[in-house]
């Protein structure tokens, strides 16, 4: 029933090809935006710092606001648009039943290709990346020469947090557009490396000494909303990830059993 209802809402977006070329046509704009962003943040931030511990954390802050666009550009640099890729070997994607096609046939369908549906999951990634920017600069100022031990561990992790899963995410939307096998998988890994990230910074701090109640109070809703908001995402798009014919031509090279052999530009 699942996948009926997503192939239902892919073919009822309008322009769905236009709006596919659009998001694309877009991204290297985007990039060469969050880079002039990330390039202000960090000219603010040190022109405020003062000390050699600041200002290297200002200059830290600046690769890591760079990293998701940086990483977004390089993949797409990397993998041509119209390449072809093989399947990879293990298969781990068994739920419903399909056909496997030629990769070549692939692109003889309607529905081939990071359109519909797609758009909006592509979307929602990318805004984790201004998501997590901003809630790391409202919330972790740059640590002064004489600030705690804890500040610094913690300024640290949230940093390697930021650098990390919003290149990560820009990846992703990378792989997308460039009908890269693995990025169905790399998703969903994404997903868990994201949640064990945010749990492993709770962890730490639960035991870090000299920690103040309301700081522990903050972070633990910060890193909550965190997960709940990993949590949803994957409740909403894992099950379209597993069963939506798009997806399945796309990324796996396979239609549905019941589908005919040839191209059909309706389906």
């Amino acid at each position: 029933m699942y996948a009926t209802l997503a192939r239902f809402l892919d073919e009822r977006i309008a322009h769905q090809r236009l709006l596919s070329g659009k998001f694309r046509a877009l991204l290297p704009l985007l990039a060469w935006i969050w880079l002039a962003f990330a390039a202000t943040v960090t000219a603010w931030r040190t022109s405020a710092a003062s000390g050699v511990g600041p200002m290297l954390h200002c200059l830290l802050l600046g690769l890591s606001l760079a990293a998701p666009a940086i990483v977004l550009q390089a993949i797409l640099r990397h993998y041509r648009d119209g390449a072809l890729f093989s399947q990879p070997d293990l298969r781990l994607a068994r739920i419903g039943r399909w056909r496997q096609i030629d990769a070549i046939d692939c692109a003889g369908f309607a529905h081939y290709g990071a359109g519909g549906l797609m758009v909006m999951l592509l979307a929602g990634l990318l805004l984790n990346i201004p998501v997590r920017a901003f809630e790391f600069l409202a919330a972790m100022p740059t640590p002064s020469t004489h600030a705690p031990l804890w500040y610094y561990s913690l300024h640290g992790m949230m940093l390697a947090d930021l650098a990390l899963l919003p290149a990560c995410y820009a990846g992703l939307v990378g792989l997308a557009i460039r009908r890269v096998p693995h990025f169905p998988r790399l998703l969903a890994g994404v997903w868990l490396l994201d949640l064990g990230v945010q749990f492993a910074i709770g962890g730490i701090m639960s035991v870090m000494p000299h920690v103040p109640a309301a700081v522990q109070t903050s972070l633990a809703a910060l890193l909550s909303g965190n997960v709940q908001k990993v949590l949803i995402s994957m409740a909403i798009w894992i099950p379209y990830l597993l069963l939506s014919p798009r997806v399945n031509l796309t990324y796996r090279h396979r239609i549905p059993a019941i589908s005919v052999a040839r191209p059909n530009p309706d389906y």
